[in-house]
This record gives structure tokens, C-alpha cells and sequence, in this order.
């Protein structure tokens, strides 16, 4: 008598992936209201600031040249980038609530997958914002400055800072684990990420202590690079992509090691 055995194996990682991911954009689009949210959020505040802020480019520290909608559409790109990065927060903090997560844990695949899954729907996710905002932008009167290179290297930027982003609000969602604290959470670290650059005003017009806190902003960096690339001016070097790719690399390689060094730590046995 012959006994067949049938072995179960992992499945490929590319397998395991794609599945999760599929499972995050599937779940994004089942939540209209946080798809429009997140969708549409942006866009009225590229309208609201750009008619309630455009004096700012009456001031000495403005760049001359510039109108108001072009030196503000990049950084909203950035800014909005890091504002759905809460998303991931929340999206992590609810897989914990309802037990998703130790499903994960048990399954035969690596406890990073889940994470790189939500960076990758983030990222789509941000591409289909920036191609909103830039049609909002358009119908405001801003005009692309720079060259098709330009604008390759702006969304390179942008994926990269929003794969920091959500490596970022992932961890607090994880260490936090309730979806209501998680939202409080983010707007704390969101906060200071914002208005700590130069999204809205020359970093140069303000106090020296913010400026310095601002050259340690990869949000700030991110909307310099994304700037230049924009109006196409001599500041979109090679230089400031590279500083701004360096930040939040740094920063998703901060975040990522956060959870592998918390597992090498160990309490100390009480005798």
C-alpha cells in the first residue's frame, strides 16, 4: 500500500505580497469616505491656502518671479503625502483591534509583509493624489516649470517620502494599537512635519530655533526637491534630490529598525 504525502510549503514572497496588497487596496475602496478623504482633502486645501496665503508672496523673503500657486502646489504634494500617511496608522491600529494581525503572525510568511503591503498601496495611492492636485493646481493657474527629467525625479521623491510616511504612522499604529488614538497620535507627529518647513512660507522668514528644527524635516527637504524639479530653477540639483531621498530613506531605515531592536531587548528576569 502506497501513502502519498502532500507537503505544504511557504508560498513565494512575491505570491504573499501581491495577495496582501490586493487585500489593502480592496479594503481602501470598500471605505468611501477615507478614499474621498483622502482623496479630496488636498485638493481644498490647495484652494483654501492659495487664496488665503497668496499675500505671502508679497514679502521680502518670497522668491521673486514666483507666484504663489507654483511655490505651493509642490509642497502640497508633500504635505498631503504626509498627511494620508496616518491612514497607515489607522489601517495598521485595526488589524490589531480585530485580530488580523495575529492571523498574520501565525501564517507562514514574514512578519515584514504586511507592512511593505501598506507602503505599496500608499504609494498608489499618492500617485493618484498628485495627479488630482496637479489638475486642481492647473484649473488655479499653475504652470510645470521644469523638464520631463524633472518630473520623473519629483515622483521618485514623492514615493519615496511616502514609503517613510507610512513606515512612520505603521509604527505608532503598531505600538499603539487603537484606531482612535492612533488619528491623535498622528496629528502630534503630522503636525510639526507640516508647518516645521517650507511648505507655506520661506523657511527663511522664521525664527531661528524653527529653522533649525527644519533642516532635520525630511518633509522640508522633500518640498525643496519637489520645488525645484517644479519651477524647473537652479535649486532642482542633483544635490537637493539626493539630500531629499537621503532624509526619508534615513528616516524609513530608523522607523523599519525600530521593531527588530525592540525584539533583541529584553526585560531584565526579576529574581
Amino acid at each position: 500500500m502506497t501513502t502519498t504525502t502532500t507537503t505544504i510549503g511557504r508560498s513565494p514572497i512575491g505570491d504573499q505580497l501581491a495577495a496582501l496588497t490586493v487585500r489593502n487596496l480592496r479594503t481602501s475602496a470598500r471605505v468611501p469616505q477615507l478614499l474621498m478623504f483622502s482623496l479630496t482633502m488636498p485638493m481644498a486645501m490647495l484652494v483654501l491656502f492659495s487664496q488665503v496665503f497668496r499675500s505671502v508672496a508679497a514679502g521680502p523673503g518670497f522668491p521673486a518671479g514666483v507666484s504663489y500657486i507654483d511655490f505651493l502646489t509642490p509642497a502640497m504634494l508633500a504635505v498631503s503625502t504626509v498627511m494620508a500617511g496616518t491612514n497607515a496608522g489607522v489601517s495598521a491600529a485595526i488589524d490589531h483591534t480585530n485580530g488580523l494581525h495575529d492571523r498574520f503572525a501565525a501564517l507562514p510568511m514574514r512578519a515584514t509583509l504586511p507592512g511593505v503591503a501598506r507602503t505599496i498601496n500608499e504609494a498608489v495611492f499618492t500617485l493618484a493624489r498628485a495627479a488630482l492636485l496637479g489638475i486642481a493646481a492647473v484649473a488655479l493657474g499653475f504652470e510645470f516649470h521644469g523638464t520631463a527629467v524633472d518630473a520623473v525625479a519629483a515622483v521618485v521623491v514623492l514615493v519615496v517620502l511616502a514609503g517613510a510616511m507610512s513606515a512612520l504612522f505603521g509604527l505608532i499604529g503598531d505600538r499603539l494599537r487603537r484606531p482612535d488614538v492612533v488619528q491623535f497620535a498622528g496629528m502630534m507627529v503630522m503636525m510639526p512635519l507640516m508647518f516645521v518647513s517650507s511648505a507655506f512660507a520661506p523657511i527663511q522668514t522664521m525664527p531661528g530655533w524653527m529653522q533649525a528644527m527644519a533642516t532635520m524635516n525630511p518633509v522640508a527637504h522633500a518640498t525643496d526637491a519637489l520645488r525645484g524639479h517644479v519651477l524647473g530653477t537652479a535649486t532642482a540639483t542633483a544635490a537637493d534630490t539626493a539630500t531629499a531621498l537621503l532624509a526619508a530613506i534615513g528616516l524609513w531605515a530608523a522607523v523599519t529598525a525600530v521593531p527588530f531592536l525592540a525584539r533583541r531587548v529584553r526585560p531584565a528576569r526579576v529574581r
